[in-house]
């Protein structure tokens, strides 16, 4: 029997003192249910909007992309994103041509990617553009504060429940966590690279051995600042926990692909028309074309192709700043003929060049920033159906399985050509590996299956 029943059964249920005990004991028992309604509200809590840090909104190539990609998959689960891109590194400290027409976006309105999807561009005045040629460290220092300023003021206007920062870097990383630590939101920090190693490599031959520690501490400071973080591969988690980051703040989400955009039945035939390739067995390598992505390697492949298999073609589609060197050095030994180079397209272009290749290339050196990259390409391929001849890094190796491509030793010329020759020659074992790719993309790595887990973290990292 109850407090309440007891008080009855003492025939005392009419008293005064009885009907206010009543009384407060159902009162208690109302707040009680409320509280444990308001702590299961609260521990479920939803994110339904989202502030995300980038550099390239939408994605230039490779970089950004696969937060872009994750965020219209949440996007079509009726939450909310607000992109906030600043002026991406590579821009600033002159790395890109003058002429670069990825800056047509910053003049005009911002491009509409999805109803519950939209973006800020953050600019620096022409002023301040001249400062990072005369003196970078004063232009970093205003390019920041401006920045941050202007991010604060968008995150007030938007009300997220949680900021995302695509990468620790001198800029995106410093300038979301800043805003978010200033506003009082939880971070969340994406690793997809090692961005100490990476950015040392884009403005290598300017960076001291002071430098290159103080942009370590830079990535690493930003890290421990994050509430979470969401690492590419596995390698990049347990380089996290040497530097002291806390583990149980980093969540491995592997890049992906769109399996329904990236797939074999393509029609390509538009592509092998313009370029020559109807009657061509072809091996593409695409997206950054640049020696920290191996492209050194594509004369030598040429030479070997010219001579071992006449009928192949080389096709190069994306862009890189020293190509032409490469194409000079083609020319004067009457090789031209055996590489295609398609230029620079939209990335919803692509599945078309992966469809009207054979074979695919993912050949990164055997550097820290390549043992730490989670290359976009690679899914691509996967996706395509695509025999693949990759390099031995760390973040290719965990993703790419010996009877899903071939891997050999990272700078080994004479390996990546050995096994690009073979697979032209082994229509068998080029479509074994091109069918079992696709099907570990379909398995583990299409963008929907990773988006729910990342949207499951943010819920995690707010309640």
């Amino acid at each position: 029997m109850n407090f309440t029943g007891q008080l009855v059964g003492n025939g005392i249920a009419n008293d005064k003192t009885a009907i206010i005990i009543f009384s407060l004991t159902n009162m208690l028992y109302v707040v009680g249910v409320l509280l444990s309604l308001v702590t299961k509200l609260s521990d479920s809590r939803k994110t339904n909007r989202i502030v995300a840090f980038v550099e390239h909104y939408p994605p230039f190539l490779g970089s950004d992309r696969s937060i872009f990609e994750l965020a219209k998959r949440v996007a079509k689960k009726g939450r909310r994103i607000h992109f906030v891109a600043t002026q991406p590194l590579r821009y600033l400290v002159g790395q890109r041509p003058p002429d670069w027409e990825y800056t047509k976006n910053w003049e005009g309105p911002v491009p509409k990617t999805h109803k519950n999807i939209s973006a800020k561009y953050l600019l620096s005045r022409k002023s301040l553009l001249s400062a990072w040629r005369i003196f970078p460290p004063l232009a970093l220092l205003l390019t920041l504060l401006t920045f941050t300023i202007s991010s604060i003021r968008e995150i007030n206007r938007f009300k997220p429940d949680v900021i995302v920062v695509a990468h620790a870097s001198p800029i995106v990383g410093i300038v979301g966590t800043l805003a978010g630590k200033l506003t009082g939101r939880p971070i969340v920090m994406g690793c997809p690279d090692w961005m100490t190693a990476y950015g040392a490599e884009l403005i290598k031959g300017e960076l001291n051995a002071l430098g290159r520690v103080f942009l370590h501490l830079i990535e690493m400071t930003l890290y421990k600042w994050s509430d979470r973080i969401f690492a590419a591969t596995t390698f990049l988690k347990r380089l996290l926990i040497q530097h002291e980051i806390e583990p149980s703040k980093i969540t491995v989400i592997p890049n992906g692909v769109d399996a329904r955009q990236f797939n074999p039945d393509v029609d390509s035939s538009e592509i092998k028309s313009q370029y020559g390739l109807m009657d061509k067995s072809v091996v593409i390598f695409s997206g950054h074309l640049e020696e920290w992505a191996g492209v050194s390697v594509v004369y030598h492949l040429a030479e070997r192709l010219h001579r071992e298999v006449p009928n192949a073609r080389i096709l190069l589609v994306g862009a890189g700043v020293k190509l032409n060197l490469l194409f000079d050095r083609l020319s004067e030994n009457g090789l031209s003929e055996v590489v295609i180079y398609a230029g620079l397209h939209p990335h919803e272009a692509i599945p078309k060049f992966t469809a009207a290749s054979d074979v695919a290339l993912c050949i990164f050196p055997d550097t820290a920033v390549s043992h730490a990259a989670s290359p976009l390409k690679l899914f691509e391929y996967m996706g395509s159906g695509n025999a693949i001849v990759a390099t031995r890094v760390a973040g290719t190796a965990e993703i790419l399985r010996d009877d899903v491509g071939m891997l050999v030793p990272p700078g080994d010329t004479d390996a990546i050509c050995d096994a690009t020759i073979h697979l032209f020659l082994d229509s068998t074992l080029r479509k074994k590996l091109g069918d079992h790719a696709r099907e570990l993309v379909e398995q583990k790595y299409s963008w929907t299956l990773l988006a729910d887990q990342f949207l499951a973290l943010c819920d995690t990292t707010i309640s």
